[in-house]
């Protein structure tokens, strides 16, 4: 990929290291001889950091060979980068209060130009909700490019609903290099091969405890709206949620029963004036958006047994057979089926609840 002379520069200021985000757009002011205040920005830097050390990152910042090496390293992993400078940069991100300098990405760039909206939550979160989640970001993905981590839980939930079509965004917590060590790597392949992550740190950039909480203002930045799948009262999910409603987009949560732990922080958001989010009409219609449905075929004895579910909230196997007027090793196999067409999921033991 061919970079202005504007954007290497970014590149190149972004890789120095030992700079904070601040000093890092202070020095690229510094370098640029045409900006008005251009020797105002260099001697703030000489005066923090000493002169000795500007010089040298002055010196390494025009250094040809050193401009080279790091095209290389980028061009080795198959990282392309889309900065503050590139016309791609997404317009939502850019507008917030710390938009990243440089955007790392491995996959389709072009989705940072279209509709984002965020799905997030714990990684403690119930199988029940895992279902609603993966059925949902799958359903969003159908209309926007659904945007996540890449933890455990709810995160993988929904790379694995909207995976499939391709919209999908894993926002990373460091750098590329450090991402395939996780739980989810082959799922983090995929979603390279598919759609996209993105890191605002270069690849060679270990994860630090700091930099959970600092990437999800990016999820939030991208998204028009951020949906809450799960969450309890103290969560980076609800960091994600902060930070949406700083910038003015819309937060959506799942409600959640008394007691459930992991959806206390959910009922929270609601109770201070989130949007209640059952099923993916209440999202879409928020954005004037139409939603036509899968229409999955169903025997008689799943319509009834999904029937009696949606009746019940939740109920234990032996009780959908007796509702469903079936045997309880016959309620076994319809059960099975409704889950793998992902319209019911166990919530604890035997007991089940549709999606």
């Amino acid at each position: 990929m061919s970079y202005s002379l504007d954007e290497r520069n970014v590149i190149i200021a972004d890789s120095l290291e030992g700079l904070t985000y601040t000093q890092k757009r202070a020095f690229l002011c510094a370098a640029d001889e045409k900006h008005p205040q251009h020797i105002k920005y260099a001697d703030l830097l000489i005066k923090s950091l000493g002169g000795g050390v500007y010089n040298k990152l002055k010196a390494l910042f025009c250094d040809r060979d050193y401009r080279n090496g790091v095209a290389r390293g980028l061009s080795s992993r198959g990282v392309t980068c889309i900065t503050i400078e590139s016309a791609d940069y997404p317009e939502l991100l850019k507008n917030t209060p710390a938009p990243p300098l440089v955007l790392y990405c491995k996959g389709r760039a072009e989705l940072l130009r279209g509709d984002c909206f965020a799905v997030v939550g714990s990684r403690r979160t119930p199988a029940a909700t895992l279902a609603a989640c993966k059925k949902i970001s799958g359903e969003l993905a159908q209309k926007f490019t659904v945007v996540t981590g890449i933890a455990d839980g709810a995160d993988t939930a929904a790379i694995q609903g909207a995976v499939g079509s391709g919209n999908i965004i894993c926002v990373l917590p460091g750098g590329h290099d450090y991402i395939y060590n996780s739980s989810n790597a082959a799922l983090i392949k995929e979603v390279e091969q598919k759609g996209l992550t993105i890191s605002e740190w270069s690849p060679k950039t270990p994860v630090q405890k700091f930099m959970y909480s600092v990437r999800n203002r990016i999820i939030a930045g991208l998204a028009r709206g951020v949906l809450v799948v799960s969450a309890p009262k103290k969560s980076g999910a609800l960091i994600t949620a902060g930070y949406a409603a700083d910038y003015g987009r819309d937060v959506f949560a799942f409600p959640h029963s008394l007691g459930v732990s992991s959806g206390e922080g959910c009922n929270n958001l609601i109770k201070n004036g989130a949007m209640l989010c059952q099923n993916v009409l209440d999202i879409l219609s928020d954005f004037g958006l139409e939603y036509k449905s899968e229409n999955i075929p169903l025997t008689a004895a799943e319509q009834k047994v999904l029937d009696c579910l949606r009746n019940s909230g939740s109920a234990h196997i032996q009780a959908i057979a007796r509702a469903a007027g079936i045997k309880v090793f016959e309620a076994v196999t319809i059960l099975s089926s409704l889950e793998i067409k992902g319209l019911v999921a166990r919530s604890g033991g035997n007991t089940y609840q549709a999606v």
